[in-house]
């Protein structure tokens, strides 16, 4: 079951931050470390994405502004559980 949601990304942050920004519609915020030059900022959001919700994450849309929409391959739950618990 893939789930789509939005993510505001913020690239050049002094360190990773990802929380929940809203549940309905599911929007994220990302503050990303990386600069935004070559999909740099993209490829390490995924790749953390992938780590914090434990499943496979793809960049659907957004490729070059900081508005993305993504699809996981988990239930919207596991999202909101796994960004409510990175704020503790």
């Amino acid at each position: 079951m893939a789930t789509v949601f939005s993510v505001r990304a913020h690239p050049g942050a002094k360190r990773l931050r990802l929380s929940l920004a809203s549940e309905s519609p599911l929007v994220l915020k990302a503050d990303v470390p990386e600069a935004p030059e070559d999909g740099r900022a993209n490829r390490f959001l995924l790749a953390e994405l992938e780590k914090a919700l434990a499943c496979r994450v793809e960049l659907l849309a957004g490729h070059k502004i900081r508005r993305k929409t993504l699809s996981a391959d988990c239930p919207r739950e596991r999202i909101i559980a796994a960004m409510k618990e990175s704020k503790k």
